[in-house]
């Protein structure tokens, strides 16, 4: 335990707070831009809201914040790089599939947004398989 406490950064308190804020912030910009960029229309989506809609929305943002602010905190308090390159290679790899199929551009990037935040959780798993890996061998070399 105490080799955890010296090799963390920040507190846990404040890892989960900037990984929050993290995952709000691309919350709103992904929203942002769909009103900017894609013309969604708000008052549109207010017709139509109803309790299944509005609990869909938050399932997703919650996904979303957990997709992005995890690894983000896992790094802060644990100093794991794993989920951080997960997370990469993630958004990345989603980009370079749009890009191959040529569906790329500035409209399309909403649905693929969309594919990643749905696949989502299998990214979680291999946050805790590969972060968890890689936190057991940096407390075996460290017990050394």
């Amino acid at each position: 335990m105490v080799a955890l406490v010296a090799r963390s950064h920040s507190s846990t308190a404040a890892a989960a707070l900037i990984a929050a804020l993290s995952g709000l912030a691309v919350v709103c910009l992904y929203l942002g831009a769909g009103v900017l960029v894609a013309g969604w229309s708000v008052s549109g989506f207010l017709v139509r809201l109803s309790v299944d809609i509005v609990g869909y929305v938050l399932g997703m943002i919650g996904l979303v914040i957990a997709f992005v602010g995890l690894p983000i905190a896992i790094f802060l308090r644990f100093d794991l790089l794993a989920p951080l390159v997960i997370l990469v290679l993630v958004i990345l790899g989603w980009l370079i599939v749009g890009a191959v199929q040529g569906i790329l551009s500035l409209q399309t990037i909403f649905g693929l947004a969309l594919y990643v935040t749905y696949l989502s959780p299998l990214a979680l798993v291999l946050y805790a398989i590969f972060g968890g890996s890689e936190y057991l061998l940096q407390t075996r070399r460290d017990s050394r």
